[in-house]
């Protein structure tokens, strides 16, 4: 029996703001596409910062100093990156209205602390989301296993007592290993309910 859904948090809980915000960065100060996201994404600095190693001030120094060719206003890459994530209301309302009543709701998600803090306010889940397994506290990312063996403990469920609700399926190798059920959500929130559903029923059998 299904005991526990955890969520992963960007395209899922959230729009993914993050790179449509380095876009609209990059044509606000004239930098080709794609330059900034490799200096704001492609180096040890942001895994650090999504494992909680460095605060979101360390990382912003770090791009500032990589940054040696272009303008860099790091308050408004994060404004932007910020702006641009947006809840996924559908799905909210489903977890709060249906899912929340019958099952251990939970987030795994590679997420900077301050990110995840701005997006979970944003998205009103704080007193839904039960169980957090995030690489910034856990110091793990995913596909790691250990994360979602991590969530899995604070839940006290079993692997196959849980579904794993996930955008990308390069991030899920550590919960199929587990045995996690697994759901890839495309944006289609009509498709997810029916999947859940399914998944519940033929378990339940």
């Amino acid at each position: 029996m299904i005991q526990a859904i955890f969520f992963d948090m960007g395209n899922v809980i959230c729009s993914d703001g993050y790179k449509p915000g380095i876009r609209q960065y990059e044509r606000e100060f004239d930098i080709p596409e794609g330059e900034f996201y490799k200096i704001v994404h492609d180096f040890q600095g942001w895994k650090d910062f999504t494992l909680g190693r460095v605060s979101q001030a360390q990382y912003l120094v770090m791009c500032q100093e990589r940054c040696k060719n272009y303008h860099f206003v790091g308050e408004r890459y994060i404004d932007l990156v910020n702006d641009l994530t947006k809840p996924n209301k559908a799905l909210i309302d489903y977890i709060k209205q249906n899912l929340s009543k019958r099952y251990i709701i939970g987030i795994i998600s590679n997420n900077p602390k301050e990110w995840y803090e701005d997006f979970i306010r944003k998205a009103s889940l704080k007193r839904i989301v039960k169980i957090q397994a995030l690489s910034c506290y856990e110091h793990i990312r995913k596909p790691d296993q250990q994360i979602f063996q991590i969530a899995l403990d604070k839940a006290g469920v079993k692997a196959e007592e849980s579904i794993y609700v996930d955008d990308r399926a390069d991030r899920i190798d550590g919960a199929q290993k587990l045995g996690m059920h697994i759901i890839i959500f495309d944006g289609d929130i009509d498709k997810l309910k029916k999947e859940i559903k399914k998944l519940v029923n033929l378990i339940t059998k």
